[in-house]
């Protein structure tokens, strides 16, 4: 008997749009042998939306969940909607596991994770304590620096921390900086400084999303992502590093990873045998410090061979351009296979609910 898996995707993030994308490609490429699919859409109101895949041929599955209708199911009387999220019923019922394909705030920082925990329903991914911790960039690096993993030097800017104006900033950081929403992913709330007063105007605009936001210092080298896979036996294993070129951006910026041929992505990237294992060793590090489960994708920068951690993803995209599957294909493996594995170690360790 197929399993019936609610398939999460959109919600109220900045990265809305690529949270769509993921979970088109993983309601076109879930196991329909295995698995009948729920498409649950969240607005950017935070409504929710229910349509049920039925098993069909690709090119009519590619017309039941195409992006534009997963894009505005509220148009669309295939889907049952508007829910509100206390409709747990409505929006899960036949469910046996959730497969978040969302990212960002209200789906990768533990929030969702614990509302899944509090109704029995397993998922994929990291729980709701390693979800949070990734999540906020600032957390994560005071747990990088205590436990020896290199990150770029830092200061964070916001009311609770008047000692860090715009001149401390200036000459603690220098130019370029990087400036960052602490709990905002896919390259969205982030951007690149090259003088004082574009420092201070990515700063007044961030600041109408976070308390706090992370400034650091520009470290030039080569970047490169390495996932992190949990199979359903409970073994961890880092996957093929990927060198990431953006081609005309000046750094791996929004356009560079999501447009096609915006970056050369490179896999297994041509780094030589000692330093592959020096990121996938790092990337290990980093899952399990932060208490990681099923996945992680960790971003680096190599350095006068110094590897510096950027950030710790905890629900790597799924899009057809994301670093995720490749790496994942890089090992001979399918799209469908890596999705099973997701969901399979996600039902390993259902959070029991006592009845």
């Amino acid at each position: 008997m197929k399993l019936t898996i609610g398939v999460a995707m959109g919600g109220v993030s900045a990265e809305h749009e690529i949270s769509l994308k993921s979970g088109h490609q993983v309601l076109l490429n879930i196991d329909k042998n295995a698995y009948a699919a729920r498409a649950i859409v969240i607005t950017h109101d935070n409504r929710y939306y229910v349509r049920d895949i039925i098993n069909q041929a690709v090119p009519s599955l590619e017309s039941l969940c195409a992006l534009d209708a997963l894009a505005a199911p509220f148009k669309s009387h295939d889907y049952k909607g508007p829910y509100e999220p206390h409709d747990a019923r409505e929006i899960w019922g036949p469910c046996k596991a959730a497969f978040l394909a969302l990212h960002g705030d209200v789906g990768e920082d533990g929030r969702i994770q614990g509302f899944l925990d509090t109704l029995g329903i397993p998922y994929n991914g990291s729980g709701v304590l390693a979800s949070a911790l990734a999540m906020n960039k600032i957390l994560s690096k005071y747990l990088f620096l205590h436990e020896g993993l290199d990150t770029p030097p830092f200061s964070v800017f916001g009311p609770a921390h008047p000692e860090t104006s715009i001149n401390a900033i200036v000459s603690q950081r220098g130019f370029p900086c990087f400036v960052k929403c602490p709990q905002s992913g896919s390259s969205r709330l982030m951007g690149r400084a090259r003088d004082a007063a574009e420092l201070e105007a990515l700063l007044t605009e961030y600041g109408a999303h976070a308390d706090e936001i992370l400034i650091e210092t520009a470290i030039a080298g080569i970047e490169f992502t390495c996932p992190v896979l949990e199979y359903p036996t409970g073994g961890v294993v880092a996957l093929p590093p990927i060198e990431i070129r953006p081609k005309s951006a000046d750094f791996f910026d929004f356009d560079a990873k999501y447009t096609d041929n915006g970056s050369e992505e490179i896999v297994p990237a041509p780094c030589g045998v000692e330093m592959t294992k020096r990121i996938q060793e790092t990337a290990l590090k980093a899952h399990s410090l932060l208490g990681c489960r099923g996945v992680s994708r960790t971003d680096m920068i190599l350095s006068n061979n110094r590897l510096y951690v950027l950030e710790v993803n905890t629900l790597p995209g799924l899009t057809a351009n994301s670093l995720l599957p490749k790496s994942f294909k890089a090992l001979g493996g399918s799209y469908a296979d890596l999705l099973g594995i997701l969901i399979q170690t996600g039902l390993k360790r259902a959070v029991i609910v006592p009845s």
